[in-house]
């Protein structure tokens, strides 16, 4: 028999069967205009800009799975929103996970400029992993967890608290490794070179607790390549 009190989660972010759905939520919000008087007693009060800034949480089930392009508009209880987030998250002992959030834009928005999450090599095994293959050929054994941050910026034109239009720019991927060494050493980060837009964004630091081993962490970051699609008629 089934319990009327459990909620099964849906999918609204289009991530796919390859992803099982944990959790979703509309994450609401609004702001208050308050006028004071001079004993600064609010006299009057009005709401305005209530949105939906959507999020959803995700684990992997199925090996190479394909990410959705950043911008992409779709239809979450009745609104319109732009894909603006995708953080995969790699780590030793637990399968892959995915959080994806999202942004209110006007209710005739269409996707008019995506930015590709790129190839990424991603399996269902419980391990770190380096999805976009920045460490070189082979995963050192040393990283035990590895997270990866695709982000664009949206733009938002709202006068008056209504959203008008909407537009987005600004795509990167940040990568962040950690590693756990059990020589003492630290781990150094990948030297990066040929590139024009992909650096070691935070430098290696080390955590070398009393009765424990030596932990390294850094990141590196890359932009997305982002393309125009044609405008609605």
């Amino acid at each position: 028999m089934a319990n009327a009190g459990f909620n099964a989660a849906t999918d609204i972010f289009g991530m796919g069967d390859k992803w099982a759905v944990q959790s979703n939520a509309m994450n609401a919000s609004g702001s208050t205009a308050k006028c004071p008087d001079g004993n600064a007693d609010t006299t009057h009060r009005d709401q305005y800009a209530d949105r939906i800034a959507p999020s959803a949480e995700y684990t992997l089930k199925g090996d190479n799975p394909t990410l959705p392009n950043l911008g992409t508009i779709v239809t979450i209880a009745t609104k319109k929103v732009m894909l603006v987030k995708i953080v995969i998250k790699t780590v030793k002992g637990a399968a892959p996970t995915a959080s994806v959030s999202g942004v209110e834009v006007e209710s005739g928005a269409t996707t008019r400029r995506k930015y590709a999450c790129g190839t990424i090599a991603l399996t269902a095994r419980h391990k770190a992993q380096d999805i976009l293959g920045l460490l070189g050929q082979s995963t050192p054994s040393t990283l035990t967890e590895a997270t990866f941050t695709f982000s664009i910026t949206p733009s938002i034109a709202d006068p008056k608290g209504v959203i008008v239009a909407s537009d987005c720019n600004d795509g990167e991927v940040v990568a962040q490794y950690t590693h756990t060494s059990g020589t003492g050493a630290a781990i150094s980060a990948p030297t990066i070179t040929g590139s024009t837009t992909k650096v070691v964004s935070e430098p290696v630091s080390t955590t070398s607790p009393e009765n424990d081993y030596v932990t390294t962490t850094y990141s590196i970051t890359d932009s997305l390549t982002g393309s125009e699609t044609a405008a609605a008629a």
